[in-house]
């Protein structure tokens, strides 16, 4: 039996800290042990080559959470980004705990050898292979069995057959010269047996002598249509290493075993505020922004969407006969971030809900935080929508959102609710800057929907109407020019 073992030396692991905490605290070899702010970290290196990262990754010390130290190789031409001086990382998501390195297995088939093993394990604890990837193996003959590191349960298997034909270097991988293992969870390693069912040495062409495989996110080898897997591209890795996408790699805070023991020991706590924690079905938790998904959660503020409080002048304020108050607005510096953010075309008015999907807009209401839409100008029928529950620049949305709220519908009309950002009245409060209700004559409310929290917006106070979100924008009601109220 020959077996091919890569064994990745990857040792980056989270520590946690407390969210009030603003000042940094060192710690073992110059890893920070308290959240940071953005300032405390503006001297640190954020990048290498050309893939850039951030806090909890960092290099030297006060810039990186302790355990998630890295390092730059500069001794080759191009700088390689490097885990604990061993691995090369090829990109990350540091804010979602994400890195991707290479998988690769270029087996060589001799005559007389039928079974041939692939193996990966964790470097570390809290190390796991994200469940968006799969496992392509290209050659000629063979089945492949996939089991869990440590438990051996079975995750899947494929086979490949070739009928005496060379491997096909174009079309889907369906199980001609090409099969696939989708991972259905996150797994700490992986140990693949593969049996060559031809009696000589199986050989794909000149080209690809052997058998090659590859772990990676499967939507990097669909095709144009995206709804097949292209061994055009699998083939281009395999003749040319730099061309490997890198298999997904998920990294989970380990002190703790779960979000609720963490929160507990609130000294090791490593969710900052406006942030979420999230358990790891490997065990250890992870922090995420559950409104600002462009936030970093392990940084003081990091999920607070940069607000603007003040508008350009003389900002367009209508689309047709629509009215279009701020927050809300049409040109860039007139809209207090991209989620307010409305369209103008041809006299109609417009947001983008969700990827693809987009409505036309009826009426904009800042006394009750709502917009009213009518058709959908593109994308699913959804009927309710909560601006504030994002994804990206504040706007994506789970779909269908059938499943997840209840109608809201005025006649023809759906009503899409929404809040400035997600925080309480009492932390929006304290941030002068960035505190959306600039109205002398307003107050603060928290939104809410059903059970879900959405934030906080502004209304102006008893005896005043107008905008909230601008300064004198609620102005005094002459309450004798309502109806029945005098006499």
């Amino acid at each position: 039996m020959s077996k091919v073992l890569i064994a990745m030396s990857f040792v980056l692991m989270f520590s946690a800290a407390p969210p009030q905490a603003s000042a940094a605290v060192h710690g073992v070899a110059g890893g920070i042990l308290k959240i940071p702010s953005n300032d405390s970290l503006a001297h640190c290196i954020t990048g290498c080559g050309d893939i850039d990262f951030s806090y909890p990754f960092g290099i030297g010390p006060g810039c990186f959470r302790q355990g998630f130290d890295l390092t730059c190789n500069h001794s080759t031409k191009h700088p390689k980004l490097l885990g604990s001086s061993t691995v090369q990382i090829t990109r990350m998501y540091s804010s979602y705990g994400i890195v991707f390195s290479p998988i690769f297995f270029n087996l060589t088939t001799s005559p007389g050898t039928n079974t041939y093993d692939m193996s990966w394990e964790a470097p570390a604890k809290g190390i796991t292979i994200a469940s968006d990837n799969t496992l392509f193996v290209v050659g000629c003959d063979f089945d492949v069995t996939l089991f869990e590191y440590g438990t051996g349960d079975m995750v899947g298997s494929c086979m490949s057959r070739c009928a005496g034909e060379k491997v096909p270097t174009g079309g889907p991988c369906n199980g001609r010269g090409c099969c696939l293992i989708p991972l259905t969870r996150d797994l700490p390693g992986f140990r693949a047996e593969l049996v060559s069912t031809n009696t000589t040495a199986t050989q794909s062409d000149w080209l690809h002598p052997g058998i090659m495989a590859i772990v990676a996110p499967q939507y990097h080898y669909r095709d144009d249509d995206g709804d097949n897997t292209n061994t055009t591209t699998l083939f281009s890795s395999w003749t040319n290493a730099s061309n490997i996408y890198g298999a997904a790699l998920s990294i989970n805070i380990m002190d703790q075993p779960s979000c609720q023991s963490a929160q507990m020991n609130n000294a090791s706590y490593a969710c900052s505020n406006g942030s979420s924690c999230q358990n790891s079905s490997s065990g250890g938790y992870g922090c995420y922004c559950s409104s600002y998904e462009e936030g970093n959660p392990y940084i003081l503020d990091g999920c607070m969407q940069d607000y603007n409080t003040k508008p350009k002048e003389h900002c367009t304020e209508s689309c047709g006969p629509i009215t279009v108050p701020f927050p809300f607005g049409l040109e860039e510096g007139c809209f207090a971030n991209e989620k307010f953010h409305l369209n103008c075309t041809s006299g109609n008015l417009t947001v983008s809900v969700s990827e693809g999907a987009q409505y036309q807009v009826t009426g904009v209401s800042v006394e009750d935080g709502t917009l009213t839409v009518s058709n959908m100008v593109n994308g699913s029928n959804a009927k309710e929508a909560i601006l504030i529950q994002t994804d990206n620049n504040g706007e994506e949305l789970e779909e269908p959102m059938e499943d997840q709220f209840d109608f809201s519908m005025e006649y023809d009309h759906n009503v899409i609710k929404w809040a400035v950002a997600n925080s309480t009245c009492q932390t929006a409060m304290q941030k002068d800057t960035t505190y959306a209700c600039r109205s002398s004559q307003s107050y603060c409310l928290n939104v809410t929907h059903r059970e879900i929290f959405m934030g906080y917006r502004c209304k102006c106070s008893s005896g005043f109407q107008g905008n909230p979100y601008v300064k004198y924008g609620c102005t005094d009601i002459d309450e004798c020019l309502l109806s029945n109220y005098c006499k």
